[in-house]
Formats: C-alpha cells, sequence, structure tokens
C-alpha cells in the first residue's frame, strides 16, 4: 500500500515527525527550535530509514482503517462494527456525552483532569502528561498556523458532557471534557495523536464513541482515505473491534 502525504517545503508536516518524538512535535507553537537539522534529514528519509521500523517492517505493523473498504462511507463503517461496540456507543448518547471539535487553550484543566485520572488505573504513566496546567496554556493557537495549510493540518476533537455554570480556569463554558483526540492530517493519511478518555467514565462507551466520531469526521474530508493509530502490536484487540487491520504502507512524498 502506498499512500501519499504530498510534502509541501514549507509545511512542518506532524504525523510523521510524531512517530520521531511525538513530545517534541505535538505543539506547533512550542516546536519551532526543534524543526532542526534533525527534522529536515528526517523528511527525505521517510522511504528509507528513519521511519523504517514503523512503517516498514513487516513484524510491526501499523493499525489501519481503510476507507475504501467502506466506499468512504461511515453508515457502511457503522454497520460492520460488532453490536457490542455499538451497544457501548449508544451508551455514551444516552448518558449525554456529545462530540465535536474544540479549541485546546479553553479545557486545559479538563485535559489535565483526564491524565491524573489515566494515573490511577495505570502502573506507569510518561510525566509528559502530569505536568501542571500552567505548562500547557497557550501552547495551541487554536487557529489554522502558518505552518499548515489544506492538506497538513491538526485539530483538536473531543468528547464533552453539558453542564450549567460550569467553569474552567475560571471561564463559565457549560461544557465538561471527558475524552480527547489530536488528529493531524497529512494529505491522505490522518494520523491519530494524543488520545485519552477520563479513567472514571470509561464504562460508558467514551473512547468507542470518541474513535468512531474520529472516522466519521475524517470521512468528511475527500482527500483522506486512511486513519492510522500507532502500532497494530498496541491493544489489537481493541483496535480491531474498531475496525482497525494491520497494514504495513510505503509514505510517498
Amino acid at each position: 500500500m502506498k499512500i501519499k502525504v504530498y510534502n509541501n517545503e514549507n509545511i512542518k508536516l506532524q504525523g510523521l515527525s510524531y512517530y520521531s518524538d511525538c513530545y517534541k512535535y505535538w505543539d506547533l507553537n512550542l516546536c519551532e527550535e526543534s524543526f532542526s537539522d534533525e527534522y529536515f534529514k528526517l523528511i527525505p528519509n521517510v522511504n528509507k530509514s528513519f521511519l523504517k521500523p514503523r512503517f516498514h517492517n513487516e513484524n510491526l505493523p501499523m493499525a489501519l482503517i481503510d476507507f475504501d473498504l467502506y466506499q468512504n462511507n461511515f453508515e457502511n463503517y457503522y454497520n460492520k462494527l460488532s453490536s457490542a461496540v455499538r451497544r457501548d456507543i449508544k451508551v455514551a448518547e444516552k448518558s449525554n456525552f456529545y462530540f465535536k471539535e474544540y479549541n485546546f487553550n479553553h479545557h486545559i484543566q479538563d485535559f489535565s483532569e483526564i491524565n491524573f485520572s489515566q494515573k490511577k488505573i495505570k502502573n506507569n504513566i510518561n510525566s509528559w502528561y502530569l505536568r501542571s496546567t500552567d505548562q500547557f496554556k497557550e501552547t495551541h493557537s487554536g487557529y489554522r498556523h502558518k505552518w499548515e495549510d489544506d492538506l497538513h493540518y491538526s485539530q483538536w476533537y473531543g468528547v464533552f458532557k453539558y453542564f450549567k455554570h460550569y467553569k474552567q480556569e475560571g471561564i463559565v463554558t457549560n461544557e465538561k471534557l471527558f475524552a480527547y483526540c489530536k488528529l493531524a492530517v497529512e494529505g491522505e493519511l490522518a494520523v491519530i495523536h494524543l488520545i485519552w478518555g477520563h479513567g472514571n467514565f470509561l464504562n460508558k462507551g467514551l473512547m468507542f464513541y470518541l474513535i468512531t466520531n474520529i472516522v466519521k469526521e475524517a470521512m468528511k474530508n475527500s482527500n483522506i482515505g486512511y486513519l492510522v493509530y500507532s502500532s497494530w502490536l498496541q491493544f489489537p484487540k481493541w483496535k480491531s473491534r474498531m475496525l482497525f487491520k494491520p497494514q504495513n504502507f510505503t509514505v510517498l512524498l
């Protein structure tokens, strides 16, 4: 399989650089200094060496959804999900959760709460997620960055619940974030980056609801043909329930 990312030397590719160092390139506002010689060496060698273990090694396939298998139609995809997964999605809907794109800066307190909730259920968690909220403030522009275009951009999506007069860092927003995902688009490829749900509400179908809505959102973009969610070796049973499949592919710049 060959996937076109339409490299543009004026655009900083996000999806592929993420696999080099997700915490260095996770935010375009903070990473200008990180676009060093190391980065510029990375891009011409995508098909040769730097990303070979993830994109070429047959023992490390990526978890991928090929939209062509569903005629780029979300209903076709949704109907292929198991009845158990569809049931859990309905649990989220009946619990009054809803999905939308959002500005990261408006829900940093919720972002941090989600991360700390994961600490309670995991044996180990990267300390990056547990930084103070002050260290995350204004770290995302909330608008199209100068290093983005229609083929190369990122967007935050979240699962929310309405709460009248809910305050987030002193701002009344009326909605609380319970799960988040940063999606980066590069040409035909959409890459799931940072993604987590609140540990206390996972039994409400949060992650099934989030992922299926990400698929739906990505399918709205006629340029996107594939959704990738990290290595297939990471939670393969769970990913298979969302119809991700193990796939090796070549990136065409």
